[in-house]
């Protein structure tokens, strides 16, 4: 209730108040203004002395951006095409802007659900009007003239995700025609595609559709995948599904361990991370062990150059964020110590930030120049798609380096800073999110690209199964 009265006090107040602005204007311009100052004072990039110049350049372009903006939003649409291309500005999948009540949000679409397979921008789903053509599985080739791929990467670019990034694009893929009311982009009036039997060019039909209408069809176009969780045995040889990081991958590790043998004399061993969005890494690692040796694993592992460390930007609601961490877990109490105790003396990082850390942003890792024989006779496969993030890229990264054959999708990609922290807005009606420490000595985690790319849909795994066991 104090939400909505909050809302209602800005949209009748602002005509009397200023004739250069209304209500959404005010609302924008507030919690811009938040999330502006979220970023600035908590997160690591936007200290001067860590010296993250693209970091602080992706800053200074979000509130030109913002200023730029903030004179068309005039309804719920704009202002939340505002928030979000706030979050998109600084290329990190940990920063964004969600809505906490979708019953803001009014949709129209053109009765089609894009997707991203196999490189290709296709109708995964389709409601067609009366004399709409069927074009469900149709490849997009232009829309208004302009080329699909650019069309497409642009307009998701500035309110989505980061174009160079074949995940954030698979992601936001449906929402290429849809309409929530942004201002800042136009709504194509015709595309074409290409068919079985050939090109077709439609006029596209807009009209409205209710969220609870919309949901299903964007799930039946998106078909997430599931590896599951297990060991088993395939055509090829054997399956290792491995969906998530958190504490069940545990029963997957032993699993590995009671068939070690049998895994590291397979001609072939996959591990299927589809769907696979994190966790704990140190699980990842452990397989990797088990299946070729120790010494391979050590030799591929990543180089950490001698200036590196975790280090928390000191800031008094970070350090919030500690004490909570504390209570659960004791282990972190040495760090909100230090964090109390930059706070008091003024520094920026806890603990306190060296000189070299301003030398280090760009790290990169080179691969291993040589590496023991593996315990495995066949070969290893690692399976990704567009889900596998954090840790997930740690362990891909990790298999890659050991010299597994990287197939499926692209994967998404993680930036050097960790530990998200979100806020709800001003208004009420979005959150905001940043992030509060720094892993100095680190570059980034992907996105990394599959030798060979799966061309069809990531969730069929029987076909993909067949597929790898070909390879």
């Amino acid at each position: 209730m104090r939400k909505l009265l909050w809302v209602f006090l800005c949209l009748i107040a602002v005509p009397a108040a200023a004739q250069d602005a209304n209500g959404w204007q005010m609302l924008a311009r507030t919690d811009a203004q938040a999330a502006l100052a979220l970023i600035a004072e908590h997160h690591p990039g936007a200290a001067p002395e860590l010296g993250d110049k693209e970091f602080q350049s992706r800053l200074a372009q979000a509130r030109a951006h913002v200023a730029e903006r903030l004179p068309r939003v005039e309804s719920y649409g704009g202002y939340a095409a505002l928030m979000q291309g706030l979050a998109t500005d600084f290329r990190d999948g940990h920063i964004w802007s969600n809505a906490t009540d979708i019953g803001w949000v009014r949709r129209r679409w053109a009765g089609l659900a894009i997707v991203r397979r196999g490189g290709q921008w296709v109708v995964g789903a389709q409601q067609a009007a009366d004399g709409e053509p069927a074009l469900e599985g149709a490849r997009l080739l232009s829309c208004d003239g302009h080329d699909a791929d650019g069309w497409a990467r642009g307009r998701i670019g500035r309110f989505g995700g980061n174009p160079a990034i074949e995940a954030d694009m698979a992601r936001r893929a449906p929402t290429l025609l849809l309409d929530d009311g942004n201002p800042f982009i136009e709504r194509p009036g015709t595309c074409v595609f290409a068919t079985a039997t050939g090109e077709v060019t439609l006029t596209l039909k807009w009209r409205a559709i209710a969220q609870a209408q919309l949901q299903p069809v964007m799930v039946s176009a998106l078909r997430p995948a599931q590896a599951g969780m297990g060991v088993s045995a395939f055509t090829g040889g054997y399956w290792i599904a491995l969906q998530t990081m958190n504490a069940s991958a545990a029963d997957v590790v032993e699993a590995v361990r009671a068939q070690r043998d049998a895994l590291r004399a397979a001609a072939m061993v996959v591990i299927d991370l589809r769907g696979n969005g994190g966790g704990n890494s140190a699980y990842g690692s452990e397989i990797a062990e088990l299946l070729a040796g120790k010494a391979r694993i050590a030799a591929a592992g990543s180089s950490v150059p001698a200036c590196s460390g975790a280090f928390w930007r000191a800031s008094p609601d970070n350090l919030q964020t500690l004490e909570l961490l504390t209570a659960r877990d004791t282990s972190w109490a040495a760090v909100k110590d230090d964090m109390e105790k930059a706070l008091a003396e003024k520094r920026g990082f806890a603990p306190a930030l060296p000189a070299c850390a301003r030398n280090t942003a760009a790290a990169v890792q080179k691969p291993p120049v040589r590496l023991p024989a593996s315990a495995m006779r066949g070969r290893l496969v690692v399976l990704t798609d567009r889900a596998c993030f954090s840790s997930c890229l740690i362990f891909t990264n990790l298999l890659r380096r050991m010299g597994a054959l990287h197939v499926g999708e692209a994967t998404d990609m993680a930036t050097r800073y960790m530990e998200v922290r979100e806020i709800t807005l001003p208004s009420g009606l979005r959150t905001f999110s940043t992030l509060q420490k720094v892993a100095v000595g680190l570059g980034d985690f992907g996105p990394y690209v599959p030798e060979r790319i799966y061309p069809g849909a990531m969730d069929e795994t029987d076909a993909i199964k067949a597929w790898v066991a070909g390879l």
